[in-house]
């Protein structure tokens, strides 16, 4: 039997997304040239169908989109395709975010992306979810200026850095008035470019594993400020509360902890399921939440949780007393 799912949203249209129905009429529709038509009619029938199918049903629709023609015309889009093929062994490598924060920079489609490609990337680069991304970049940079107003020359550590981007919206940074920032990762050629662009404003790196740190492995001094934003969605709850615990012990007095998280039900899943290979592991508010409780109550001053204003990514942050 063909399951029926509301594939536009509240419209109350359902579409057949068990067989190749869908997959066919989007094949077409930018075959001919209408990326857009095709592109928001695919995303919300992949959502659907991934929020309404047990893994084994999802695994199984999964292979067939990816035997359809269709996966050739959407990896003509190097964001799709780079998260696909993981040249870096993982899909949301920094290069790939770099395309997400490249709306904003001005920062073109690779020049070899054919015109078609090019299009579905500027489709996708549009999404809620990467207008999620870029509102959880803006926020960091937001910080730490709010943070150099609080407190003289503060220390910053940022774990799983990638190109730590925040830092091109900074003032604070670009003026010299952090006294320490260390950008921490385990991919040699993202710190590269970190001290590429960034040693100049007096940025630090640090290459080392998340396994290292757990381990305590890495010798850092204190913060006043520790974060965290794309490394979470890959990391189980126990590794994540063990992580949480860990960088809250980094903090100096009144430091704070953030982290963030991508939420359950984004429009983007079932695209990012298939055609990108990319999982991630969302997580409730309730979720977030319990990432604290490793940590001593009687350690922690305040706990905060909140969303950006897209809904897509939510944020923990813990101020230490």
């Amino acid at each position: 039997m063909t399951k029926q799912v509301l594939a536009d949203g509240d419209n109350g249209v359902l579409e057949p997304i068990a067989d190749d129905n869908v997959l066919d009429r989007v094949y077409e529709q930018i075959s001919a040239g209408r990326v857009e038509e095709g592109m928001s009619h695919l995303m919300p029938a992949l959502q659907a169908r991934r929020l309404q199918a047990n893994d084994g049903e999802w695994a199984q629709f999964v292979q067939q989109c990816l035997n359809h023609p269709l996966r050739e015309l959407v990896h003509e889009d190097p964001f799709t395709f780079r998260a696909f093929t993981k040249p870096r062994g993982y899909a949301g490598d920094a290069e790939l975010m770099d395309f997400i924060y490249g709306l904003e920079e001005a920062w073109p489609a690779p020049p070899q992306t054919s015109p078609r490609g090019r299009q579905i990337f500027e489709f996708l680069t549009r999404s809620a979810a990467c207008e999620g991304v870029r509102a959880r970049r803006g926020f960091v940079a937001e910080l730490v200026d709010r943070l150099v107003d609080e407190i003289d020359r503060p220390h910053i550590l940022s774990i799983a850095a990638g190109h730590l981007r925040e830092v091109l919206l900074s003032a604070a940074v670009k003026r010299r008035k952090v006294g320490r920032y260390v950008a921490l990762d385990s991919d040699r050629e993202s710190l590269e470019q970190i001290s590429r662009c960034y040693s100049p404003y007096g940025v630090e790196v640090v290459r080392a594993s998340i396994r290292q740190l757990l381990a305590r492995k890495v010798q850092l001094e204190r913060f006043h400020l520790v974060y965290s934003t794309g490394l979470f969605d890959y990391l189980s709850q126990p590794v994540a509360q063990r992580l949480t615990w860990a960088m809250f012990q980094m903090l100096l007095s009144r430091g704070r902890l953030l982290v963030a998280n991508f939420l359950p039900g984004i429009r983007d899943v079932g695209y990012m399921e298939s055609y990108m290979d990319w999982k991630l592991i969302y997580r409730t508010r309730q979720e977030m939440l319990e990432l604290s409780m490793d940590i001593p109550q009687a350690e922690i001053r305040d706990i905060t949780i909140f969303a950006e204003e897209n809904q897509n990514i939510i944020f923990l942050q813990i101020t230490k007393r």
